[in-house]
């Protein structure tokens, strides 16, 4: 686990990260929005529970958390959410159905207290309604992302993600060539299909998210970025120029694992 940041006065960022020696570090956050009804965006890594839970309650305690909003079911979306769920008993979960379904088989999940969401759907929170949205690019067909037009601030799952060089609290503060090359690979491996879209209709599903005009994005695998939406719309729609992402053979696999040394405890 990484140091928790406030990058919002209304919303906390629980980081994590996984670095692949070679290949660079992948961050991993899960966010806790401050609405009049808090609610805990994603749940972080498995191996992480115990920290990810201290994290949590050094923000706000898990018993006052009416939502938890998971973003689609990856293991390093869902890793604690069999714990979070059981330290917050008032808590809906807002989620894809099938989404939830599938989660079921591998993490304790109270189905009775699954909120199933379609990509439209509007969450009333209290002081604000958020926006469930179609993330532009995914890795997986349940995702789905939050907008909050009350602080204009996109959470788009895991779009705009990067492999990165080393671990930041602020987008703005990695070198122009960091970020833009570390998002096209991060795209390129995330969301491999882009090599194959129809540019006319890619180009029209990303100006739907330029006309959101968020000030604040809050990707799940990105530090907070502010004023910089339409930079990373331009720097997503160029993926499909770019290679198509080549992952690491037997040797070169070999190679990162005993870099990588012994796992953490669980």
């Amino acid at each position: 686990m990484d140091p928790t940041y406030q990058a919002l006065p209304d919303v906390h960022v629980i980081p994590s990260h996984l670095e692949v020696p070679g290949v660079g570090v992948i961050l991993v956050n899960a966010f806790v929005l401050l609405a009049e009804q808090p609610v805990l965006i994603d749940t972080g890594l498995a191996v992480e529970t115990e920290p990810f839970m201290a994290a949590l309650e050094a923000v706000i305690d898990p018993a006052e958390l009416r939502w938890v909003w998971l973003t689609h079911d990856d293991s390093d979306h869902t890793g604690s959410l069999g714990a979070v769920m059981a330290r917050a008993p008032q808590a809906k979960l807002a989620t894809h159905g099938l989404g939830a379904l599938r989660a079921s088989t591998c993490c304790p999940i109270p189905l009775d207290r699954v909120h199933a969401l379609q990509v439209g759907d509007e969450l009333d929170v209290g002081d604000r309604t958020l926006h469930a949205m179609r993330p532009p690019v995914f890795d997986n067909p349940v995702s789905i992302g939050i907008y909050d037009d009350s602080t204009r601030t996109l959470f788009p799952v895991d779009t705009f993600g990067a492999i990165l060089p080393g671990v930041l609290q602020d987008a703005a503060d990695y070198a122009e060539p960091e970020l833009v090359g570390g998002m096209v690979a991060w795209t390129a491996f995330d969301s491999p299909w882009t090599h194959l879209v129809d540019r006319a209709k890619f180009a029209a599903v990303l100006d739907g998210v330029r006309q959101l005009d968020a000030t604040n994005v809050l990707s799940s695998h990105l530090p907070a970025a502010k004023g910089c939406l339409d930079q990373f719309l331009k720097i997503v729609e160029s993926v499909p120029d770019a290679d198509p992402f080549v992952p690491p053979d037997h040797v070169a696999f070999a190679a990162i694992v005993a870099q990588m040394g012994p796992p953490p405890s669980p």
